[in-house]
């Protein structure tokens, strides 16, 4: 019985990390991602937050405080500045209002400093912005569309659903 609890655990822990995608350096998604049962004001959101700036981004989201965005935001926005090999130097996000994350806002390019590359991303939905645009492909405005949320919610619960399905077998 212990054995079997012990592997439940496992799975458990397992099934967590593929939901949340993290890699090495860990942050409490299931806090993150909690929804409570009121909120400030309908379709609030949260972004990960470093306005005074960070050295790199897991210390953004590592020390992002955890405050709803103003009425009138419904985008994250991260500006991320790195050296020529890509090592970072200062990462910034906030909540952000569609004029900030329009075109021309949008994307990678050369600093005043040389050797310092600036790229910026936008995106929508509750504390999307966890990493830091590093390229042209991922410096983008990305909208959510209606079929890719319900698509990474039915992807979680059919996850979910086998976990359980195997610790019901297991137990």
């Amino acid at each position: 019985m212990e054995s079997q609890l012990e592997m439940v655990a496992l799975l458990l822990m397992w099934l967590a990390s593929l939901v949340s995608g993290q890699g090495a350096k860990t942050f409490d998604w299931h806090a993150a991602y909690d929804y409570p049962s009121s909120t400030p004001f309908p379709d609030s959101m949260k972004c990960w937050t470093c306005v005074d700036g960070a050295d790199d981004n897991y210390n953004c989201n590592r020390w992002a405080p955890d405050v709803w965005c103003p009425e009138g935001t419904r985008y994250c926005h991260t500006v991320h500045h790195m050296n020529e090999v890509g090592q970072s130097i200062k990462v910034w996000k906030k909540c952000a209002a569609v004029d900030e994350c329009s075109g021309s806002n949008v994307g990678c390019s050369n600093t005043d400093i040389p050797g310092v590359k600036k790229c910026v991303s936008c995106c929508e939905g509750h504390i999307c912005n966890y990493d830091v645009p590093t390229n042209e492909t991922n410096a983008v405005f990305e909208r959510q569309t209606a079929s890719s949320a319900s698509y990474l919610r039915s992807t979680e619960l059919l996850l979910v659903t086998a976990a359980l399905f195997i610790v019901l077998r297991i137990l």
